[in-house]
């Protein structure tokens, strides 16, 4: 009988389909978690960067403060500064 055979074959293909779905779910779950941990990391790193830079920017303003400062010595004393080097760029 052609009809049991062509049942198994389809409940033999069901099987094989869930198992295929069950295996897609399982790594989707495992890429979420890796997902998850490397938005994490990425976050902390972002929180990071801003205090760096938030650092760099105040370090700029007192080396701007401190050059001020310096000059306006220099200029009371009556001397003049040694050169400065030229930045390249």
């Amino acid at each position: 009988m052609n009809s049991a055979r062509d049942v198994a074959a389809l409940q033999d293909q069901r099987r094989a389909d869930v198992q295929l779905m069950q295996a897609a779910r399982q790594t989707q779950l495992e890429h979420s978690k890796v997902l998850e941990a490397h938005t994490k990391t990425l976050d902390e790193h972002g929180k990071l960067l801003g205090a760096l830079v938030s650092g760099q920017v105040a370090m700029m303003e007192q080396i701007g403060t401190l050059t001020t400062q310096v000059g306006a010595i220099t200029e009371h004393l009556g001397i003049t500064p040694p050169a400065q080097p030229r930045a390249e760029g």
